[in-house]
């Protein structure tokens, strides 16, 4: 089977994350795990189900979820709007994670966000509480406040949404619902895999490089041109 889908998603996927990330302030001095272990800290997942729960109501029933940042004091979500080709943004403050804040999204390039889109109904809270779990199961000194971010998009590679956590500068993957907590490259293809295409090979590559771009837009942007053809 195939790992790679018909239609150029990194296209739509980098676009998204690019001006998601720029809509949600990234980039600036602003430590992102500043107050980490506070108690309205997004990293305790009842804070963040908060913040999920109001986004679940703007979407509805049936609503999508394209990427989500989760920072201590800052979570942000790109939905669809509807089943169109248009996202929106929300950003939820630790001041209070119920009572959400809009910005714009610009989606460019080629594909449907279809391709990417994630029900919201399928996400839960206490994927973050599974993932800290594990962290600190493989190092002793991942306690909440050396938490960098968490994000979730939808992994073109793997074809399913996937977490990103960073925990003092080391960066672990998991699935939706938490479970399935790796290193990258442990229980996935790898560049040497001889089993693995030119196409597939040239996808690990851009997932790899965006990994490392740590969320840098001008970086995300020279993977895309790089191995995004």
């Amino acid at each position: 089977m195939s790992l790679l889908r018909h239609f150029p998603v990194p296209a739509v996927l980098v676009a998204v994350v690019a001006l998601g990330l720029a809509g949600c302030g990234i980039g600036d001095n602003r430590g992102p795990n500043s107050g980490a272990g506070d108690d309205n800290s997004f990293y305790r997942a009842e804070n963040f189900n908060t913040a999920l729960q109001a986004v679940k109501g703007e979407v509805g029933p049936g609503g999508d979820i394209l990427e989500i940042r989760v920072e201590a004091k800052r979570t942000s979500f790109t939905v669809r709007k509807g089943k169109t080709e248009s996202a929106t943004g929300y950003t939820a403050r630790a001041r209070d994670a119920g009572d959400l804040s809009d910005f714009d999204v610009d989606v460019v390039g080629q594909g449907s966000l279809a391709n990417q889109s994630i029900p919201a109904s399928d996400f839960i809270a206490s994927a973050l509480t599974r993932m800290e779990a594990q962290a600190r199961n493989r190092d002793p000194n991942a306690t909440l406040e050396t938490i960098q971010f968490f994000t979730l998009d939808y992994d073109p590679t793997s074809q399913r949404p996937e977490w990103k956590m960073n925990v003092h500068g080391r960066l672990y993957l998991a699935n939706l619902d938490g479970r399935n907590f790796r290193s990258p490259g442990e229980g996935a293809g790898t560049l040497t895999n001889p089993e693995l295409n030119p196409a597939q090979t040239n996808a690990l590559e851009l997932g790899h490089c965006i990994a490392q771009a740590a969320g840098d837009v001008a970086k995300i942007q020279r993977c895309q041109k790089k191995f995004g053809q």
